[in-house]
């Protein structure tokens, strides 16, 4: 269905996708990719003016209100209680921003892209017929979302979603007794940039090239990965890649990284990216993909990038990495935080061809993967449930 479609056809559902940020976050950039697939219905988003993580949406017939206000970086972890005031304030002015908005008053369904977006969208939606739909992208608990944040979420947020998204079964599991009984759930994978897969797989003679692809950020993990990768690789004709930028107040990490790899001596084995927009092809770049999180992922795009392309790919266990991952099969699994455990995984790889091939052949046969259109399709189904429920209710 073309964009011209969509706008005018009565029959087509309008959606108001609402980010709290437009900033190259995953989040953000999974919410880019599935608004760029040609989704079957009338799309909107109401976003901060900061960043560029939507600005191809124009192009796809999606209408884009730069309006909302930035929310203060920290807000929600920080013990500070003037910045944590300043983040209430930012939160309750978003929320009046959004509720002026044109887009937001037409809307069939609200769709919340994050936590912060789903606190904002809860309380300009107050006294509305029109239903809340909540994606769940990270963890519901205090270690993801900071004490401030976790708590707003919980009780600002949730109780007012008619539905709710999940981007793997242990997210929507962390959300536990915070949920309605009435709300409608599901686990939809988001898109992560995939057109195709591969499916027949191949690997080189000789392990030259590890990567890791994803913001830089210290739970992500990407010290870890430079300590396996030392441990097993220092002063050999192997080249570690990371794929990503700092974001925000992560810019300290990614200036403790570089002086990571200068003090474990492969600072000239090491290279720093910055963001990709073409993942498949880094993915195919190199020969082993790493996933390092120090704590559980809540979906692990990159893990599912590396199975899609048939990569030999390393994760750490737990959350969503471990609901696609079978050890010794399609990849192999590590405890989180463990270098030591890590390099180990990395030199069995680079050690022996057939186990590399083996799990490349086991990434392509890895059921339920979904492409971008078909991430938008799923979608679809999902928020089809909700379209009418603004007209019955006497909107």
């Amino acid at each position: 269905m073309s964009a011209a479609e969509r706008t005018f056809s009565p029959r087509v559902a309008r959606i108001v996708h609402v980010s709290h940020t437009a900033h190259r976050g995953g989040a953000e950039l999974a919410l880019a990719r599935l608004l760029t697939a040609d989704p079957p219905w009338a799309a909107a988003l109401v976003t901060p003016p900061e960043g560029d993580a939507f600005d191809e949406l124009a192009a796809h017939g999606v209408t884009v209100d730069k309006r909302l206000p930035q929310l203060p970086v920290g807000g929600t972890r920080s013990r500070s209680p003037v910045l944590a005031a300043r983040y209430l304030a930012s939160i309750r002015a978003a929320s009046g921003v959004l509720r002026d908005s044109e887009l937001f008053r037409a809307a069939d369904v609200i769709h919340a892209n994050t936590a912060a977006a789903a606190i904002i969208a809860a309380l300009a939606n107050r006294g509305r017929p029109v239903p809340l739909v909540v994606h769940l992208r990270d963890l519901v608990s205090t270690e993801s979302m900071g004490r401030l944040g976790h708590a707003a979420f919980t009780r600002l947020a949730l109780p007012h979603a008619a539905g709710i998204v999940a981007n793997s079964r242990t997210t929507l599991d962390s959300a536990s007794g915070r949920l309605p009984s009435t709300a409608r759930r599901v686990v939809l994978q988001s898109p992560t940039g995939l057109k195709d897969r591969v499916t027949r797989p191949w690997v080189r003679d000789e392990v030259r090239a590890v990567g890791m692809v994803g913001r830089l950020q210290h739970w992500k993990g990407q010290h870890v990965f430079l300590r396996a990768f030392a441990d097993a690789f220092r002063g050999k004709a192997v080249r570690a890649y990371l794929a990503g930028a700092a974001l925000f107040a992560e810019a300290a990490y990614e200036q403790q990284l570089r002086a990571l790899a200068v003090e474990l001596g492969i600072a000239d084995q090491v290279v720093f990216l910055g963001h990709v927009d073409d993942v498949p092809a880094f993915v195919d770049s190199v020969d082993v993909l790493v996933h390092a999180s120090i704590r559980p992922e809540p979906l692990g795009q990159s893990v599912l990038q590396g199975l899609a392309r048939a990569r030999p790919t390393v994760a750490t266990e737990g959350g969503g990495p471990s609901e696609w991952i079978h050890d010794g099969v399609n990849g192999l699994l590590v405890a989180p935080d463990r270098p030591e455990a890590l390099a180990a995984a990395l030199r069995a790889l680079a050690g022996s061809h057939q186990v590399r091939l083996d799990l490349a052949t086991g990434a392509a046969a890895t059921p339920g993967i979904l492409s971008d259109a078909e991430c938008a399709a799923a979608h679809a189904t999902f928020f089809e449930a909700f379209a009418g429920m603004a007209s019955a209710r006497g909107r």
